[in-house]
């Protein structure tokens, strides 16, 4: 079974976890899927979508955005809903995290990601 390693849209600068939401700085528009590092954000829709195929090795979390003066959108552009997705370390599992690869997913999550992210670089273990 083909894995690939992902190098998700870097939306932000800055994230911390405030009562359990992770909070992150957005610089512009994430993609459906944006990570710095093990944090992870997702919109609704692809989250939907990923849970509808059922594909397996994550989980959800609250998580919040907000744009800085300085973003790179239009002044007033309101924040998207986003939401935490937090793989499991199971490299048989659709997504998985695994140590010096980072965020690895499986062929058929890849065909998802891919219809909902237009920055998602993603490499052929």
């Amino acid at each position: 079974m083909a894995r690939f390693q992902l190098d998700p849209d870097p939306a932000w600068d800055l994230c911390e976890d405030r009562d359990g939401v992770l909070t992150v700085e957005l610089s512009w528009l994430p993609d459906g899927l944006a990570a710095r590092l093990t944090e992870i954000v997702a919109s609704p829709a692809l989250v939907a979508e990923l849970t509808a195929a059922g594909l397996t090795g994550f989980s959800t979390a609250p998580a919040a955005g907000y744009f800085r003066e300085d973003s790179f959108v239009e002044p007033g552009t309101a924040p998207p809903e986003l939401v935490r997705l937090v793989p499991g370390a199971d490299p048989g599992a659709d997504f998985a995290y695994v140590e010096r690869a980072g965020l690895t997913v499986s062929e058929r999550a890849l065909q998802i990601l891919r219809a909902h992210c237009r920055r998602l670089e993603a490499t052929e273990l």
